[in-house]
């Protein structure tokens, strides 16, 4: 036994170098089988048709990929793109190489310790559609990468951004699939000389931007938007050249005379925005050209600058550009604004009347724009009131929390004022004075603009106007606090005697061929109250006229007409009035074909509803003084068709007439139309469609009465019980009340 023991120690070397052989011979084929199975499966078509299971979501390309060891990737002309959510992104790279941590792969997530990218693009556009992921589960696969950089990134585009130049960046995220959390951490972008653009708009260059970012937790739907920068740090530094600042030239003068060049300006900023609080300390400030046009179209270069400052408990921005020539400010274009924003939580986004409230300080200074365009949504909600074309604006305003002070004052001196009301369109050249005023309620602002000359025409067609005028006024009144301004604005729009050159122009507001004006001319006085919307809450408008040719169904009327009509808004939607005080007289009148002396008339509308829509709409009850009812009989039929007695009738004198009348759609309709004096009775139905007329008429003089029937230019007549078959035949129209509880379009 004591002879064996020197032996064991000798057979476990053997035993050990055995192991050690034998494994070592195993790693390595199992190595060799790694390297050759793990390259072959990257370089076939099987691992990108697994990777790409859901191409509308996620696509990867390379040329070629190799591993050496498990968990590290290295691809050539790598490509990536897939769409999240509203976002199409793209990456593109020369050569990426990573490693791939195989430990977390058992608690379903893709880590990749580190990535390292050369020669990178990357583009991140809107897309067309939203591209929902599946539906979350718990268990979802997470996409982690702790640090991917480049040190080459050649191109870096979002939307219309535009970054290049030599920029190296670092970023660092986590993501859960199926629309789980994100995280962005600790990430950096920095570029030396590099190039910034934005669309057609700006353009950078020999800058040197700086931006470090990192945000907690958020999913695609919470926060929504650009709200997710309230989960989000950022200190953005900024030193580079800048285009000139555009202000107020149009894009052909500013090109104009002058050369205009991406280093006209310098634009420095250090600006920190904590979970969307601007970090006190911040600044940015600017200094270069204004590229202006004056009143000529001629480009100018003007020198101006600004800069933002963040304050403790404020935002302080301020923009000088002084006058060329001192002595006369008016001779040349200056502008002076200082503004404080009494907050310095930029986000989430505030309402503009919410915003309006917390900005204070000046604004003055005297500027000629290309167009006065840029002015149209400060006047009103809806965009009614328009000021275009170019135009020079001398101002001073002057601003505590959202509200005008008094002193306040801006003049436009011309523009270009369209005001669109009741379908019709108002233009002409027009001066504005603004100012502040102080009464028993307050202050109130007000703009005045003065129309020299206008036109009138449907907004449809522009370029025909069907009415002239000269001496406009139209008045703007609202509450001096901006956040109210266009929740308050009042108008008054006014003319007197306006020249309307043909009739025929408003047939489209009359119903076809039963009632519409043949020929004729006159004049126009209006007076119009307008809301916040553009729409008309009340006024007034009166038309004169001398031998204007009227034809009623197939009757030809020649005679002066006069209307004043006052307007009341309905209750309902649309261009709805309740006519008030309506009358229209006519004197002078002849018929086609009849002997009878001239006529005349004045009708007065009662419980009246216009609806002004094309073709108008009227549905109203009338009364009426005329000379006789000879106009009304000839409608029916021509004197010699009735007997010798009925002369009388017409003879007889002054009678008082009322009636239910309604127009639109075609149709001319008279209802219940009793004419009466101390001798005659006249009581008629008439409606008038397409030019047509039918209906039904009595008439009664002393013992003696008759009745008439009307339908396809037949008549018949009834003698006996002339007064019962009348009350015999059915009404035109519903009743006045019932028609009216009736919805639009009804």
């Amino acid at each position: 036994m004591l002879r064996l023991m020197p032996s064991e120690p000798k057979q476990t070397r053997v035993i050990s170098r055995t192991f050690v052989r034998r494994s070592l011979w195993t790693l390595a084929v199992l190595y060799v089988v790694y390297l050759v199975g793990g390259n072959i499966l990257l370089n076939s078509a099987s691992a990108l048709r697994m990777l790409n299971r859901r191409p509308e979501a996620f696509q990867v390309q390379w040329a070629h990929a190799e591993t050496w060891w498990p968990g590290y990737l290295r691809a050539s002309h790598l490509r990536l793109r897939g769409q999240a959510r509203e976002w199409l992104w793209q990456a593109d790279g020369e050569q990426a190489s990573g490693r791939v941590l195989l430990w977390p792969l058992l608690h379903h997530e893709i880590r990749f310790a580190s990535v390292d990218a050369t020669e990178v693009n990357v583009t991140v556009q809107l897309a067309k559609d939203d591209l929902k992921p599946l539906p979350w589960k718990a268990d979802a696969w997470w996409i982690t990468a702790d640090r991917i950089q480049t040190t080459s990134l050649r191109r870096l585009q979002w939307s219309d951004l535009q970054l290049t130049g030599p920029t190296t960046a670092m970023l660092g995220f986590t993501h859960q699939l199926r629309g789980g959390i994100t995280r962005i951490f600790a990430s950096d972008i920095r570029s030396r000389q590099g190039v910034l653009v934005y669309g057609a708009h700006w353009r950078s260059q020999d800058m040197d931007f700086n931006l470090h970012f990192s945000s907690d937790p958020f999913t695609h739907d919470q926060p929504p938007g650009w709200r997710k920068l309230e989960r989000a740090t950022l200190h953005l530094t900024f030193e580079g050249s800048t285009p000139a600042m555009n202000l107020g030239a149009a894009p052909a003068a500013s090109q104009q005379g002058g050369t205009a060049s991406n280093r006209d300006g310098h634009l420095s900023a250090d600006i920190t925005l904590d979970h969307g609080v601007l970090v006190e300390g911040g600044q940015a400030h600017w200094k270069g050209v204004i590229a202006a046009a004056d009143a000529n179209g001629i480009a100018r270069r003007e020198w101006g600058e600004g800069s933002v400052v963040v304050r403790k408990d404020d935002v302080d921005g301020h923009l000088s550009i002084p006058a060329t020539h001192a002595a006369d400010p008016l001779a040349s274009d200056h502008l002076a604004l200082d503004m404080s924003f009494a907050s310095q939580r930029m986000l989430p986004v505030r309402s503009s009347s919410e915003t309006l409230k917390l900005l204070s300080g000046s604004v003055a200074g005297h500027w000629h724009f290309a167009s006065l365009n840029w002015l149209k949504p400060l006047a009103s909600k809806k965009p009614w009131l328009q000021w275009d074309g170019a135009g020079e604006v001398d101002t001073a305003l002057h601003i505590d929390h959202g509200h005008l002070l008094p002193g306040s004052r801006l003049d436009v001196p011309r523009l270009d004022l369209v005001a669109n009301l009741l379908g019709n369109r108002f233009s002409g050249a027009a001066s504005a004075k603004g100012s502040v005023v102080t009464g028993s309620k307050g202050a109130t602002s007000v703009m005045n603009m003065s129309v020299r000359k206008f036109v009138l025409s449907p907004v449809s067609s522009p370029s025909q106007p069907y009415l002239r005028g000269a001496a406009m006024q139209l008045d703007l009144r609202s509450s001096d606090d901006l956040s109210k301004f266009r929740d308050t604005a009042l108008a008054h729009l006014q003319f007197r005697d306006a020249e309307v050159p043909d009739l025929q122009a408003y047939n489209h507001y009359l119903p076809g061929k039963s009632l519409f004006f043949v020929a004729g001319h006159g004049r126009m006085s209006t007076d119009l109250n307008i809301d916040g919307e553009g729409d008309v809450s009340a006024g007034r408008m009166q038309m004169r006229t001398q031998g204007a040719q009227i034809a009623l169904g197939a009757s030809r009327l020649t005679g002066n007409l006069n209307m004043d009509t006052q307007l009341a808004v309905a209750k309902r939607t649309g261009h709805a009035f309740d006519l008030r005080h309506f009358t229209l007289s006519m004197d002078g009148v002849q018929m086609d074909g009849a002997n009878d002396p001239s006529w005349w008339t004045t009708i007065t509308l009662e419980r009246g509803r216009l609806d002004w829509d094309r073709p108008m709409q009227l549905d109203a009850m009338a009364t009426m003084r005329m000379k006789n009812v000879s106009v009304l009989l000839a409608l029916f039929a021509k004197r010699s068709a009735f007997p010798a007695w009925i002369g009388h009738i017409v003879d007889d004198g002054e009678a008082q007439v009322t009636s239910r009348i309604q127009a639109g759609r075609g149709e001319f309709v008279m209802d219940d139309l009793q004419a009466s004096n101390k001798r005659i009775q006249f009581l008629a139905r008439l409606r008038i469609a397409d030019g047509k007329p039918d209906g039904d008429v009595y008439a009664r003089w002393g013992l003696l009465s008759v009745g008439v029937a009307l339908a396809n230019d037949q008549r018949q007549f009834h003698w006996a019980h002339a007064a019962s078959w009348y009350q015999a035949q059915p009404a035109l129209l519903p009743p006045l009340a019932a028609q009216a509880a009736k919805p639009r379009g009804g």
